[in-house]
């Protein structure tokens, strides 16, 4: 997906890539890291897991700048999986960590959600990884989509400046 976005009035071309998480696609996967300029590590709010997985369980993906995370692994992922892989295929790429349905944190009775990942667990998690910014949204409360994109962008510019050498004039966000 490519998106046109004005960003302290430089205009960027985004290409948007979103990557499959499940194993089978770990070697296709990293042909997607190739001229990454800023990679948006998404996670969704609404799952943490209260008891360590049993043996049998069957993983379940988290995907990469993606609104479609439903995993109660998600999180936990985001260390113990992709700042690996991320570190191995794209070293030195700038990180934003952005949490998905953070409507979830409320249960359809509007009462908290006792799983859920919260606001400081995040910036938490976020400081762990080093991830150069932590941004949260919900595309159900239309809350914090347009400002996540806009706010990677922002982390892209910095990372190649506009007229800057590099693979063109877009930049690439994964």
């Amino acid at each position: 997906m490519h998106a046109d976005i004005f960003v302290d009035n430089v205009h960027m071309e985004l290409s948007l890539w979103d990557t499959a998480g499940q194993e089978e696609f770990d070697r296709l996967r990293a042909l997607s890291y190739e001229d990454t300029h800023v990679l948006m590590l998404c996670f969704s709010v609404s799952h943490k897991r209260p008891n360590p997985q049993p043996a049998n369980c069957v993983e379940f993906p988290v995907l990469i700048a993606s609104i479609k995370v439903d995993s109660p692994d998600s999180f936990e992922n985001v260390g113990s999986k992709w700042i690996a892989e991320i570190n191995e295929n794209c070293p030195g790429v700038k990180v934003v960590l952005t949490a998905l349905k953070c409507d979830l944190r409320k249960d359809e009775e509007m009462t908290d959600n006792p799983n859920a990942i919260t606001f400081d667990q995040g910036l938490a998690k976020a400081k762990e990884i080093g991830a150069v910014k932590y941004l949260e949204c919900s595309a159900v409360q239309n809350r914090g989509i347009r400002e996540s994109f806009y706010e990677a962008a922002k982390v892209a510019l910095e990372v190649k400046p506009a007229g800057g050498k590099g693979s063109g004039s877009s930049c690439v966000i994964l």
